[in-house]
């Protein structure tokens, strides 16, 4: 009986730690230095070529997607004017989409969904003003959890309000 609630307690404690996200800036630029963006004219989204390889292998993960997510959390906190002096890069580095067969069967076990990318914030000139790594990840499964249109949504939503919450300067709070 000991063990069957050691197991239950590590499995809730597990699932605590399914989903993550996060930023890391990047440590040669001073977070009071950086400035906070209230508006972009353009979001540009694209896959390295190491991300490229990976698409190969993970196709459930669409960045056409992921970019409209962002374009959509960027017009809902109203950041988005063409004749803002910033635009946002946001280049895919790593992703990773489990099977729906292993979501569903090992959940948390089978690893987690993920995506993670250097975002840039250029001038018109293309200078950089500021850059950042954004990530989330998405480990639960289960018949609910599972199912790619719940991983994938969660996964791209929660990748868009992280990188927008850098961005406006609520991730540093």
């Amino acid at each position: 009986m000991k063990t069957l609630k050691l197991i239950v307690a590590c499995m809730i404690a597990l699932s605590l730690f399914g989903c993550a996200s996060g930023v890391k800036r990047d440590s040669s630029v001073q977070a009071s230095a950086v400035p906070q963006i209230t508006k972009v004219s353009a979001l540009k989204v694209y896959l390295t070529e190491d991300a490229k390889k990976l698409l190969a292998d993970n196709i459930k993960f669409n960045p056409d997607t992921l970019q409209s997510t962002l374009q959509r959390t960027l017009n809902a906190k109203n950041l988005i004017s063409t004749d803002a002096a910033a635009q946002l890069d946001v280049e895919i580095t790593d992703i990773r989409v489990r099977s729906n067969f292993s979501a569903i069967m090992f959940g948390f076990m089978a690893g987690s969904d993920s995506v993670a990318a250097n975002v840039y914030v250029k001038d018109k000139t293309g200078k950089i003003l500021n850059k950042f790594e954004s990530s989330a990840s998405y480990a639960l499964g289960g018949l609910a959890g599972g199912q790619d249109s719940a991983r994938m949504d969660w996964l791209y939503e929660e990748f868009a309000k992280v990188t927008v919450n850098e961005l406006t300067g609520e991730g540093q709070k």
